[in-house]
């Protein structure tokens, strides 16, 4: 056959428009998809950018037919030479066989098949590398010596024509398409594919991020089929999109799956522009059935007992020092929370805190109470909350536990032996009554007022005692319960002076508590006066009393506003 020239390759570029439906063309018999050959790296033009558009590649000239191909031009039979009348002529000469499009064409059914008519002649000059192409109603046939004859149409076709054809980064097709999972086709390329569902659309899967599709599954794993083409983001990455999740791809971490919960943890985060950066590695599997994902600035853990949630910076490094999900933290439940230079995160088994660039791992105890609701005593979101706690009615020997709040989360600063009054504590919503009795009240007390010999350095109002402090003890006078000075000690009064000074010095600092009096409550003459926070670990009259080191840290990073709750440990906690 005598090849025709008629600009078919302007035909068969302008393929998208002959497409009459988004459907693909007519498939193959199911099967899954095959593993084809991709490059290391997302684009097969380019090291660096998989999404790299392919130069055109140079219009190869063609003989009259295609290099390698078997239609060849028919030789001329030579002029015959006269004889005489009723001699025997030359045999006739043998016709010219059918192009490999021809045979393609012929073989699925010619004008009657799924292509339709032909609409351009077969064309051998304009496509590349020495190819051949023919346009048919519905779509083409291309051929070239390395991949035979294949067959390209609806969406799988207008989106291989979007890419540039045979001189894009897909080059030739290699099969026809190939029915696959719900209605679904995919169409190998010389360069990657071009996977098609109803659900999804026509997009195309080549370089790294094929490499990862494959390592998942196609689309028979989790993410299914692609929504969208890779997207350039930043520092030279792409992404592409799929129906359960995404691929990443960057110069520097190579191609990793991105989905379920600790995707949307990562996005949560900022993706790839958030502190995490991008994934470094796919999901792994660990212990009580949970996963985690390293990423540049970081990483993910998910469970199903604690959600997924960030791990990165100082304190990821001290829980590293743990032992991650293995040692006593367990898996993170919140991600890091922050407020000003303090860092927090709460994991199952406590607490990791970062502030000012030093860490501290701090297993749960009375603190977490304030987080998880089991205080019967609210917080009122004081900076600080301490407790004091017995162990059982009639004892004066108590812990007391310092709980920072750091982003809205308590966290046990420090803990230590103390004592409380003598008889141990009332119950709850019964007065201590007068001093004398030696009880300390059960219950939740803020912090307003500091006194002593000299300030340690606290933000609280400070009362610096003098020979003349005197708090009032004596029921029905103005001064019952509250710092007056007198040179006379008269009754039930205090001489917080003498306190101050004598050899076990219990008054040479301290704090208020506000029980029986503003702006806890009014005053009630006789329920209880002078309950303090002091130094001198003896059992009191009622106050608490802790070491020296302890009660001045205290002072030092107390608010005013600060709380005290103490009681029996079966009344604070539930």
């Amino acid at each position: 056959m005598t090849i025709r020239r008629h600009g078919g390759w302007a035909a068969a570029l302008a393929l998208a428009a002959l497409i009459t439906t988004a459907a693909p063309s007519q498939a193959t018999t199911a099967a899954p998809s095959p593993t084809d050959t991709a490059s290391p790296s997302p684009t097969n033009t380019s090291t660096a950018d998989p999404t790299a558009t392919a130069t055109s590649t140079p219009i190869v000239t063609a003989s009259d037919s295609p290099t390698g191909s078997p239609t060849g031009t028919a030789t001329p039979s030579p002029t015959s030479t006269a004889t005489p009348t009723g001699a025997p002529t030359s045999p006739p000469s043998t016709p010219p066989a059918p192009s490999p499009i021809q045979s393609k064409y012929a073989a699925l059914g010619g004008a009657t098949g799924w292509l339709g008519a032909p609409v351009t002649a077969e064309d051998c000059t304009s496509p590349p590398g020495g190819g051949c192409a023919e346009t048919f109603q519905h779509g083409a046939i291309y051929w070239i010596a390395a991949t035979g004859a294949h067959t390209v149409g609806g969406g799988v076709g207008a989106r291989w024509a979007s890419t540039g054809g045979p001189t894009g980064f897909l080059g030739y097709p290699t099969t026809d398409e190939v029915a696959i999972r719900d209605g679904g086709v995919y169409q190998l390329y010389q360069g990657g594919a071009v996977y098609w569902s109803p659900a999804t659309g026509a997009h195309t899967s080549h370089g790294g991020i094929r490499s990862e599709f494959a390592a998942k599954g196609w689309e028979n794993g989790f993410l299914g089929y692609p929504t969208s083409e890779e997207v350039p983001i930043r520092s030279g990455g792409v992404y592409q999109l799929y129906q359960g999740g995404a691929i990443l791809w960057s110069p520097t971490t190579g191609a990793h799956s991105s989905g379920g919960a600790v995707r949307a943890g990562w996005a949560a985060s900022g993706y790839e522009n958030g502190p995490l950066g991008y994934p470094t590695t796919d999901e792994v599997p660990i212990r009580s059935s949970g996963v985690y994902q390293l990423y540049q600035g970081g990483a993910i853990y998910w469970s199903p007992a604690s959600g997924a949630h960030t791990s990165r910076g100082g304190i990821r490094a001290a829980y590293a020092g743990t032992g991650y999900e293995n040692g006593s933290m367990g898996y993170p439940v919140t991600d890091e929370q922050c407020s000003g230079s303090a860092c927090i995160q709460k994991f199952q088994g406590g607490t990791i805190t970062w502030i000012a660039g030093i860490t501290g791992i701090h297993g749960y105890n009375e603190c977490e109470s304030l987080n998880n609701g089991h205080s019967n005593y609210p917080s009122y979101g004081a900076s600080a909350v301490s407790f004091a706690v017995a162990e059982y009615y009639g004892s004066y020997n108590a812990w007391f536990i310092r709980c920072q709040n750091t982003a809205g989360v308590y966290w046990p600063d420090w803990y230590t032996p103390a004592t409380v009054g003598r008889s141990g504590f009332k119950p709850p919503g019964v007065a201590s009554g007068p001093t004398r009795y030696e009880y300390s009240p059960t219950g939740d007390y803020s912090v307003t007022q500091a006194f002593g010999l000299g300030n340690p350095g606290t933000a609280l109002p400070y009362q610096t005692l003098n020979p003349d402090s005197r708090w009032g003890g004596n029921p029905g006078t103005p001064e019952y319960n509250q710092y007056f000075e007198e040179s006379a000690w008269v009754g039930y009064d205090e001489n917080m002076w003498y306190f101050a000074t004598r050899s076990t010095h219990d008054y040479r600092e301290g704090a208020v508590l506000n029980y029986n009096r503003p702006p806890d409550s009014g005053i009630v003459q006789d329920a209880g006066f002078a309950i303090f926070l002091h130094e001198n670990t003896a059992p009191t009259a009622g106050c608490i009393a802790l070491p020296d080191w302890n009660l001045v840290d205290w002072l030092q990073k107390a608010h005013s506003g600060d709380r005290i709750i103490m009681g029996v440990r079966s009344d604070l906690f539930h």
